[in-house]
């Protein structure tokens, strides 16, 4: 789904950052720019981001 339409960015692409690293709002800003336009999308890419947070952490831990 699209999440950011300003910038064309998918729930996939914020997922794909955080497997990249990105383990911030603000870097996951940086990496694809999400929310830096009219910020509306700013509250379901958090939500994107707590989502991908949480399901990489139990593979963290098991490394």
């Amino acid at each position: 789904m699209y999440v950011c339409l300003c910038h064309g960015i998918r729930d996939r692409d914020l997922r794909d950052a955080v497997t990249r690293g990105c383990d911030s709002f603000e870097a996951l800003q940086a990496h694809t720019g999400v929310s830096t336009c009219c910020r509306t999308c700013e509250p379901t890419a958090r939500e994107v981001l707590e989502e991908a947070l949480a399901s990489r952490a139990p593979a963290v831990q098991a490394a």
